[in-house]
């Protein structure tokens, strides 16, 4: 990550859907203008012989203002040599005519990451009725490799296992998170989740080549080897580091969640953020320091601030429910170790932290 930097324009405030967990409180009819998307770009890429840049659009919805979109791109590739592509989050009711076009002729320039929650059912719960509004085929055939971003809702969890037996059947990879700013305190969803995982397991063994999601593939062999008392835990992302987000003020923040579209008033420019790329375990609090999973936690420092008002303190309840997930992979891993199915370079390791986390000894 030292090399890279992620360069996100927020092109867009508005957005034609709803989402039910959606943490942009914020939204407006504001969009970004050219000039302000070319101040930053010509400030941000005289760094372009050091770093690879991943240009990123971002909303709301980005392709709302596809204009821009097409500008930006033009300029760039017109005035800048380097190492450079293109990214935008959509939710893919826009990608169609014009914009499929366009995107076919900048394939080799320009990612488009589908947002799609699972199967109609699941989607249309999360994500106001828009599972057909989607040309799925496009995304498969244009990005085969290319992860889809599928968040799982407390209303959409019933149907988890069935809405990554859909999309892994379409064609999809898949990484997938449970919602954040949801309130996950129930116990009917603790145990919705384990009859959904359980299913899961099942589904994998059965099905031993197909790739799996996210949430079921951590690599939980790490955790084995002992936690030095000067433990530092990398981010999972470039947040306040190789991570770069301008508004149409010109103003940069860590994310988009630090952004006033997500924090609103509570939000946190990249001037007043001081993380570095490595975190020392003592600025988690107590209970996550000690915490046998910390190595493999799929924590988000943005997300902690808009739950917490802490980017280090994870939300109680959806760390419970992400224990259950790593003791799910630790199960699956068994039994595929037992069948023979199983491939890691770090047997030994595996194989501990299997007998960890089932045993509970952690």
């Amino acid at each position: 990550m030292e090399n890279k930097k992620g360069l996100t324009l927020i092109v867009t405030e508005r957005c034609d859907l709803s989402c039910i967990y959606c943490y942009e409180h914020n939204k407006s009819a504001r969009q970004m203008t050219f000039e302000e998307a070319k101040a930053i770009i010509d400030k941000e890429l005289v760094n372009l012989d050091k770093y690879q840049y991943s240009i990123e659009f971002f909303g709301g919805e980005p392709f709302l203002n596809f204009e821009l979109i097409e500008q930006v791109v033009d300029y760039v590739t017109s005035n800048y040599k380097g190492d450079y592509y293109f990214f935008a989050t959509t939710n893919g009711t826009q990608v169609h005519g014009q914009i499929q076009e366009w995107l076919r002729k900048h394939r080799d320039i320009f990612i488009a990451g589908l947002s799609l929650d699972g199967n109609k059912l699941a989607h249309d719960i999360n994500r106001s009725n828009s599972f057909d509004k989607i040309d799925l085929n496009f995304f498969l055939e244009l990005y085969p490799e290319q992860t889809i971003k599928m968040t799982i809702s407390e209303q959409s969890l019933p149907y988890l296992a069935d809405s990554i037996k859909f999309l892994t059947e379409k064609g999809f990879l898949i990484s997938c998170n449970l919602a954040y700013m949801v309130d996950w305190l129930s116990h009917r969803n603790a145990k919705i989740l384990e009859e959904q995982l359980e299913n899961l397991i099942q589904y994998y063994l059965d099905n031993p080549n197909l790739p799996k999601c996210n949430m079921m593939d951590f690599p939980i062999e790490i955790l084995a080897h002992p936690q030095a008392d000067n433990e530092v835990v990398r981010k999972y992302c470039g947040c306040g580091t190789h991570m770069l987000c301008y508004d149409m003020n010109g103003i940069c923040y860590p994310c988009q969640l630090f952004s006033p579209l997500s924090a609103g008033e509570k939000a946190v420019t990249s001037e007043n953020f001081n993380i570095e790329e490595k975190i020392d375990k003592d600025c988690y609090p107590i209970e996550c320091q000690n915490c046998y999973y910390l190595r493999i936690c799929s924590f988000c420092l943005g997300s902690n601030y808009l739950s917490t008002g802490d980017v280090f303190k994870i939300d109680e309840d959806r760390c419970k429910l992400y224990k259950m997930i790593y003791r799910a992979n630790a199960k699956l891993k068994a039994l595929e170790w037992e069948k023979g199915t199983l491939k890691t370079e770090d047997e030994q390791g595996l194989l501990k932290s299997i007998v960890n986390i089932m045993e509970e000894q952690i």
